[in-house]
């Protein structure tokens, strides 16, 4: 009874069985209530270690802001001359007074522009920082994702060998197969075995490196939503390259650099003129006369004013550089609004690629490798096919699922690229103050 049981019952709910959990079960919408991707890519914009020591350097221009506006300090001038060691007749000069250097051609000014840019520099460069960590989130992410299907497959097709494993057995025993047979299923069911172990490594190994970059230990436990984005066709390649050259901060990076080299020559040419020096003082003093009745002390009040002539230095040289650096600023946007539109174009052609062939898959192959599978277990339960021809047919769709998840993961890493690309994270980045 448990043999014919095994003959007629157990192959169709066995097919039925891998029909559902193979081919349906890529694209089940997993565990809703696990991390997001937007939700983990904030945490790590948030708690991200090294991110976290790169936002200081906004502290630091803001530091560097606060000191260009601040004005040299007076100088507390004291003179005193007197006669002790030669004749000492009591003759003596003493005086005191306060200087001050002062700019006369906004170089303050323009120091404080220079600095005001250096801040947004900060900025800009910690959304770079903070783009590039949404991509290797992101990254991560679907690498977790991709091997949690890889690990269901396995299981999956271990649980169906199991079965096979089993039904030969207990076919062996009756004596309708031979023990080749057995020893066939049983090597076929401990290669999943150890592909799963390899895999579960992999995955402990990936979730580590992404507890790492959520600035979390890598051993606690991550749970990921396990839903897959959507297989919507994509916008438009030219939309994609005008969203990234609004959205890139590499490009308002280079932006802010030309606007830098202007400010710095702006600066180089008030800095033709150095400041001028103006000083009060009061002076007393004691004259002897030889001959002469004693004289009275007497007391002075003067003004002084110094004004350095650019006459052999006119700061030409650091003019001549701030313009040429602002040449090359220039230069490096274009070269870079180049480089953005063709990394867009490589990773929008490679996307699209990659989801028709996905595509592919999902019609024609999965269908096909399972229709296979139910016609060969079919056979066999009838004693018309070896269990030789089962394994290799099993074999072959496990490894056509294989393949499609290995395009899968493709795919995602190449949506990632895109994203990030285009700017997309940028979105899930919170903004920082201005300057």
């Amino acid at each position: 009874m448990p043999l014919l049981w095994f003959k007629r019952t157990s192959w169709r709910q066995l097919t039925i069985f891998i029909g559902i959990a193979l081919l349906c079960g890529h694209n089940q919408i997993a565990n809703a209530a696990g991390m997001t991707l937007p939700q983990a890519i904030d945490i790590a914009v948030q708690s991200n270690k090294d991110l976290q020591a790169v936002r200081y350097s906004v502290e630091q221009a803001r530091a560097r802001l606060l000191q260009s506006g601040v004005a040299p300090n007076p100088r507390l001038d004291i003179t005193a001359k007197n006669d002790r060691f030669f004749k000492n007749e009591g003759e003596y000069v003493a005086g005191i007074g306060i200087s001050q250097q002062f700019s006369v051609a906004g170089r303050i000014g323009q120091q404080k522009e220079v600095a005001r840019v250096d801040v947004a520099l900060a900025l800009s460069e910690i959304k770079q920082a903070e783009l590039k960590l949404a991509g290797e989130v992101a990254s991560r992410f679907y690498s977790v994702l991709a091997l949690n299907r890889q690990i269901e497959t396995r299981e999956r097709l271990i649980d169906v060998d199991q079965k096979l494993l089993l039904g030969t057995r207990n076919r062996f025993k009756a004596a309708e197969v031979s023990e080749l047979d057995v020893n066939t299923a049983q090597l076929e069911l401990q290669r999943l075995t150890q592909e799963r172990a390899l895999l579960l490594s992999q995955r402990i190994t990936q979730l580590g490196q992404l507890n790492q970059l959520l600035g979390r230990s890598a051993t606690e436990i991550l749970e990921l939503d396990d839903a897959l984005p959507t297989n919507d066709p994509l916008p438009s390649l030219a939309d994609q390259q005008r969203q990234a050259l609004s959205l890139r901060p590499e490009l308002r990076f280079a932006v802010l650099n030309a606007d830098r080299a202007q400010a710095n020559q702006a600066l180089a040419r008030a800095q033709r003129w150095e400041d001028w020096t103006v000083g009060v003082g009061l002076e007393q003093g004691h004259q002897v006369i030889d001959g002469a009745p004693p004289q009275g002390t007497g007391r002075t009040l003067g003004l002084s004013l110094s004004i350095p002539l650019p006459l052999r230095n006119k700061n030409q040289g650091n003019i001549a550089e701030s313009a040429v650096i602002g040449t090359q600023a220039y230069a490096r946007i274009e070269a870079l609004k180049l480089n953005i539109s063709n990394e867009v174009t490589g990773a929008y052609a490679e996307t699209e690629r990659l989801q028709q062939v996905l595509s592919d898959y999902q019609r024609n192959n999965l269908e096909l490798s399972e229709r296979n599978v139910r016609l060969v277990q079919q056979g066999y339960s009838q004693g018309l096919v070896p269990i030789s021809d089962v394994v290799l047919i099993q074999r072959q769709q496990g490894e056509l699922n294989i393949a499609y998840l290995n395009t899968l993961e493709l795919y995602l890493q190449a949506l990632a690229r895109l994203h990030i690309a285009t700017g997309d994270y940028a979105g899930y980045v919170p903004e920082q103050k201005s300057p």
